[in-house]
C-alpha cells in the first residue's frame, strides 16, 4: 500500500507546486502589465471622502466644505472609435446621513495601451501600459491646445504624467493599501502671495494614486491664480479651487 501511496503523494505535490508556480507567474505578469491598478467591471464602485476648497476673489473668501462621492461603473458600450467604453455615474451627498444623488456622468475608454477618461468634455489619458516605474507620457494630449478656456489650466507645458512608487503601500489617511502606484501630473508654482502680495502668483498641482484591484484611491488637485491689487487692478486675492479625495470603501 505504501509503495503506491508515495508516488501518488509525490505526484500530487508536484502538480500542486506546478499550479502554484503557474499562478504566481500569471499574477506577476498581470501586475507588471498594470491593468489591475485600473480595474473595469460593471457594478464596481469606490466611495470617497472629499475635502474641497474654493477661493472666491470677488467675495475675498476661502470656502471649505466636505462631502462624499461614489464612482460607480453603470454600463458598458462601444464608442464611436469602436473601443470598449464604460459609463461611470458620480453620486454625491453632503452628509453621510443624506441619500446619494447623481451629480454627473463620465466615460472611460479601454484601449490596448492606455486608459482614457472623458469628463466634462475633456479627455485625459490616465494610464499607459505596461505600468513601469518612471514612465512618462502626455496625459493631456487630447485636450485642445489652442482653446483659451483650457490653456492656463491644462495646456501648461509642465503637465507630464509619470509613474512613481510602483507597488509601494499607501494610506490616504483612513485606509491602508498594500500595492499602489502614484501618478504625478503637474507640480508647478510661481511666487507665493502669503510671502509677497505684490507679485502675480499661481499654483497648479495634480496627483492621483491607484491601488491594485481597486482603482483610484487618492486624488489631489489644486489650481488658483493671484492677481495683485496694486498691479493691473487685480483683486489681491486667490481665485481657484482645490479638492482632495480619499477612498474609504470599495467592492
Amino acid at each position: 500500500m505504501r509503495k503506491y501511496l508515495l508516488p501518488f503523494t509525490l505526484g500530487l505535490m508536484t502538480l500542486l507546486s506546478l499550479n502554484s508556480c503557474k499562478k504566481e507567474k500569471e499574477d506577476l505578469s498581470e501586475l507588471s502589465y498594470g491593468r489591475n491598478f485600473f480595474p473595469l467591471a460593471k457594478g464596481k464602485y469606490v466611495l470617497y471622502n472629499v475635502d474641497s476648497t474654493y477661493w472666491d476673489d470677488f467675495l475675498r473668501a476661502e470656502i471649505v466644505y466636505s462631502s462624499q462621492m461614489r464612482y460607480q461603473i453603470a454600463d458598458t458600450f462601444t464608442n464611436a472609435e469602436g473601443k470598449l467604453s464604460y459609463k461611470v455615474d458620480v453620486y454625491h451627498r453632503k452628509q453621510t446621513t443624506d441619500s446619494f444623488r447623481i451629480k454627473e456622468v463620465f466615460y472611460i475608454s479601454d484601449n490596448e495601451t492606455s486608459i482614457e477618461v472623458t469628463q466634462r468634455n475633456l479627455t485625459f489619458i490616465k494610464m499607459i501600459f505596461p505600468v513601469t516605474e518612471g514612465a512618462t507620457w502626455d496625459g493631456n494630449a487630447r485636450i485642445p491646445k489652442f482653446d483659451q478656456e483650457y490653456t492656463a489650466e491644462y495646456n501648461n507645458s509642465n503637465w507630464i504624467y509619470s509613474y512613481h512608487n510602483l507597488n509601494a503601500p499607501f494610506d490616504p489617511g483612513n485606509n491602508y493599501y498594500e500595492r499602489t502606484v502614484t501618478v504625478n501630473h503637474i507640480d508647478d508654482q510661481l511666487n507665493n502671495p502669503d510671502v509677497d502680495s505684490t507679485a502675480y502668483a499661481y499654483r497648479n498641482f495634480s496627483q492621483e494614486v491607484y491601488a491594485y484591484g481597486v482603482g483610484m484611491i487618492y486624488r489631489e488637485r489644486i489650481y488658483w491664480v493671484f492677481q495683485p491689487s496694486a498691479n493691473g487692478g487685480g483683486s489681491g486675492y486667490r481665485k481657484g479651487y482645490g479638492v482632495r479625495m480619499r477612498a474609504i470603501a470599495n467592492n
